[in-house]
């Protein structure tokens, strides 16, 4: 009998048997590299971006936050995220104030016409997110999700 969680040597780098195609981090890269690209060639004709999507779908999601926490859930450098979040700003997507618990944080909210822009997008980027989960099921996409953030929770540690 095979032991569930005794990992196989290809996984593992250092191993012989290792073989990039069957890491599941050269995957995940590829996958990322592929979906952001689609993204952004999607969104660009609307002046958006895979990152200015991301930004609006955090905000409406989440209401105000603050730049910080925006660069958390985006997984991006909190200098990146200040950078989008006041291009957007001039485009006048988002509004930003200081708080008034701590003014030394930035936070950020959707405008009117974010929530707009973001409406938008979800109608272009839906095709994609169609087109990607072709052929898997929704218990598929749970058990993918669960084993990615396991993943991830096991890095975060």
């Amino acid at each position: 009998m095979v032991d569930k969680d005794v990992l196989s040597p290809s996984f593992y780098p250092l191993s012989e048997e290792f073989r990039s195609r069957d890491f599941p981090f050269y995957w995940v890269a590829r996958l990322n590299a592929k979906y952001s690209a689609d993204m952004d060639a999607l969104l660009k004709p609307k002046g958006l971006s895979s990152s200015k999507w991301r930004i609006l779908m955090i905000l409406h999601e989440h209401g105000r936050l603050s730049m910080s926490d925006i660069a958390i859930h985006a997984v991006a450098k909190l200098s990146t995220i200040t950078k989008i979040v006041y291009k957007m700003q001039e485009a006048g997507l988002v509004t930003t104030s200081l708080s008034p618990e701590d003014r030394r944080v930035t936070e950020v909210s959707l405008t009117h016409e974010g929530e707009e822009n973001l409406v938008i997008a979800r109608e272009l980027t839906h095709r994609l997110v169609e087109k990607a989960f072709r052929g898997l099921s929704s218990d598929e996409i749970v058990v993918m999700n669960r084993c990615l953030s396991k993943i991830l929770d096991n890095l975060s540690f």
